[in-house]
């Protein structure tokens, strides 16, 4: 009974990391209306390679069809131990989408659909590393396709996206200091230098911490800058870069913060997973005190899937520079402190 409730990730098929990151995805998903593609985008359905697909009754009952795999999909990933059929079904609900729309063309929806077939293909073996090499294809793929754009090099696509696309005041305030094109030819190459950066930093277990730097450091300016998330790309790709991290089996309570009582007795009641340890606490009860404690046990299913919440609600009514604040803070607190832990436990291994 226990595998029905969506905070027990213990004794799936797959690390609990990767169980915490793609329930976090799917909650997103369903909480923010980020659907696949459904069949019919304008041009109808278009399968040239799997004609059988384009057979399937109407459009409107293939389109019933990939939302129910969908659906059916996020169910099994929630309620169920079968998270590896769930994240199939959800894969191939965005996969089956786009490839059956002629005139789309959305690498967010790709990256999505992507995380959820690695969930689907990986096992307590391979752990996380189908993700963390899908995101070193990704920033290699997409470095390449710079890498041989000469725009990119001089500059012209970075002039195209700030100065004409989004108009942003204080790039072309910062641009005008400078030669013209000089600003922009620098942050084109910059880019450049980032993306081949965090790909190579991937590949190294130990040094995974600093990739996802380097990625704030390359997405969150366009975050604040454009106010765009890319569809469901952006919190994809946070827990995506999440379920890399290590996901604490324990969390020991620590008196001298004075911890809430009332929350830990809240999350010691949701704890299925035996992850929180006894914790007395007298102290007087206080907002502060609450931050303090969350803060604290971040870690813990109820938390994470609350931050998941949180996080919707910010995207859904534009409030991109708390959301901002919040990835940053939680990147500080929770997956910087990781990199001596990740150094010292992969050190005899080398990866």
């Amino acid at each position: 009974m226990r595998h029905l409730n969506p905070f027990y990730v213990k004794g799936k098929t797959v690390a609990p990391e990767l169980v915490l990151a793609v329930r976090m995805l799917a909650v997103y998903l369903l909480l923010t209306g980020e659907f696949p593609f459904n069949g019919n985008q304008g041009g109808g359905r278009f399968y040239p390679l799997i004609e059988l697909l384009g057979q399937l009754g109407t459009d409107e009952q293939f389109n019933l069809g990939v939302r129910m795999l969908f659906l059916s999909g996020i169910g099994l990933l929630l309620f169920s131990r079968f998270v590896r059929i769930g994240a199939l079904g959800v894969g191939l609900a965005f996969v089956t989408g786009l490839l059956s729309c002629q005139i789309c063309i959305s690498v967010a929806h790709l990256f999505t659909g992507c995380v959820f077939l690695c969930t689907a293909l990986s096992n307590h073996i391979t752990g996380t590393d189908l993700v963390r090499f899908q995101l070193a294809v990704l920033y290699l793929g997409a470095d390449l396709n710079k890498v041989f754009d000469p725009d990119w090099w001089s500059g012209a696509s970075m002039e195209t996206l700030l100065v004409t696309k989004h108009q942003i005041a204080s790039y072309m305030k910062a641009a005008s200091i400078f030669p013209r094109g000089f600003l922009s030819q620098m942050m084109g190459i910059g880019v450049i230098v980032l993306q081949i950066s965090i790909a190579i930093l991937l590949l190294r277990r130990a040094t995974i911490i600093y990739a996802m730097l380097l990625a704030l450091v390359l997405h969150l300016p366009m975050v604040l800058l454009m106010h765009m998330t890319f569809g469901p790309f952006l919190f994809a790709l946070v827990t995506a870069y999440g379920s890399l991290l290590t996901w604490p089996r324990r969390l020991a309570c620590d008196n001298r913060l004075h911890s809430s009582s009332l929350l830990v007795k809240g999350l010691t009641l949701l704890d299925f997973n035996g992850q929180i340890s006894p914790c007395a606490s007298n102290a007087k009860e206080s907002p502060l005190r609450w931050l303090r404690t969350g803060l604290r046990y971040m870690a813990h299913p109820a938390m994470l899937l609350s931050m998941t919440v949180l996080a919707a609600a910010l995207v859904r009514y534009g409030q991109l520079i708390p959301l901002t604040l919040v990835v940053v803070a939680a990147f500080w607190l929770y997956a910087w402190p990781q990199r001596k832990r990740l150094r010292k436990v992969l050190s005899p291994a080398g990866l």
